[in-house]
């Protein structure tokens, strides 16, 4: 018996439902041809396989980055540390990173987003994308190296602008406090002096702040970490308020307590968050600073009884150029840096901060000052503890 052959309507149906069939199938795709594909520098860390995977714009910057496969993790953490370090890397900072890397890996909710890394003259910001099927994490690199050396320039410019700010009211405070310990015992003309003082401290503390945020961010690398006892710097910082601002009750307490800190940092901030609750409170009042130790951690915070926050602008405080827009804010003056400024200097020693207040009764705010991760390890250490010898 023979078979009928198809008619010409019959194979055109039959090509629709073959085209049909493809466009419905998913297009597999595999890790090394997304990877190549990629128009950036990228690769990608298999941690179930062992296998990298790596694409042209990556093995340009740095040649020993090829796709491989690896005997276990420990060899390809190897690997990547040795190749690192054939490229002048910080071999402490690698050693922190891989081992940052492998802690994440391991987690449920990876926090490593980013990270820059020194490589010979070039600098690359390090971005990360975790995957759970496979197992594994993208690196995107990113050259930074010119955007680095114009923040070094910026800097180098912002150093000496400050340097030229500081000269004259350096002079203006040391003059006016010569003046005053030798004045003739006239009330006003002492009055008169100590307000100058004042005006001079806090045009100083203004260009600080202002200096300060043009800084893209603090890190933990900027800060000149020493060890030193609280008690003596809430002393200095209030006492300074006490004669300039007889209205207001400003007081402290504290333990015989040390903190690990950037010491003139740790004034700064003081000194923003004693003057905003003095500014806030233009009827007076008392603005307690104290440092108690909470849970475990010691905790600073400033006090007031001034005109307080409304509850829908406390989420917004800490932002950058933020005023409160209320009746009994308005009036008074501001740059909206102060805050922001305290958040960052409190980020960059990995202190939480945050504000409570009640609209009309005062507000708090609260540092807890958390031991301050050491990045002083040693990186034979941490190499031979975690990668072997």
């Amino acid at each position: 018996m023979s078979r009928r052959r198809p008619t010409p309507i019959g194979k055109r149906l039959a090509r629709q439902k073959k085209s049909a069939r493809q466009k419905r199938a998913p297009r597999a795709f595999s890790i090394a041809s997304i990877v190549e594909e990629v128009q950036d520098a990228v690769c990608y860390i298999d941690f179930a396989r062992h296998q990298l995977y790596t694409n042209h714009h990556l093995r340009r910057l740095c040649p020993s980055m090829k796709t491989q496969r690896f005997a276990n993790t420990e060899t390809m953490m190897h690997f990547f540390f040795e190749a690192f370090a054939r490229h002048n890397a910080d071999s402490t900072q690698v050693a922190h990173l891989l081992e940052e890397l492998l802690e994440n890996e391991s987690g449920h909710y990876p926090s490593m987003t980013s990270r820059r890394l020194h490589l010979k003259d070039r600098t690359f910001q390090l971005i990360f994308n975790f995957t759970r099927t496979p197992r594994g994490v993208f690196i995107m690199w990113r050259d930074q190296t010119d955007a680095v050396r114009f923040e070094e320039r910026k800097d180098s410019f912002l150093a000496e602008l400050s340097h030229d700010f500081r000269t004259p009211l350096t002079a203006i405070n040391g003059y006016t406090e010569l003046l005053m310990s030798n004045h003739d015992g006239d009330e006003k003309t002492y009055n008169m002096l100590a307000h100058v003082k004042h005006e001079a401290e806090r045009l100083e503390r203004l260009v600080d702040n202002f200096l300060d945020y043009q800084k893209v961010s603090y890190s933990a690398e900027q800060l000149t970490v020493t060890t030193f006892p609280v008690q003596p710097v809430l002393e200095d910082v209030t006492e300074s308020y006490q004669t300039t601002s007889p209205q207001h009750e400003v007081t402290w307490e504290a333990p015989d307590v040390t903190v690990e800190a950037d010491e003139e940092k740790f004034r700064q901030m003081l000194h923003n968050l004693i003057g905003n609750a003095i500014k806030y409170s233009p009827k007076g009042g008392t603005v307690h600073t104290r440092v108690h130790e909470a849970d475990g951690t010691l905790v600073l915070s400033v006090q007031d009884s001034g005109i307080g926050i409304p509850a829908d602008a406390l989420p917004h405080v800490f932002d950058e150029y933020y005023r409160v827009d209320s009746d009994a804010h308005r009036p008074i003056k501001g740059t909206g840096l102060g805050l922001r400024i305290c958040k960052r200097i409190a980020e960059a020693h990995g202190w939480g901060i945050h504000a409570d207040s009640v609209y009309g009764e005062g507000t708090k705010f609260s540092i807890e000052l958390h031991t301050r991760p050491s990045i002083l390890a040693s990186e034979k250490e941490i190499y031979e503890n975690r990668f072997g010898s």
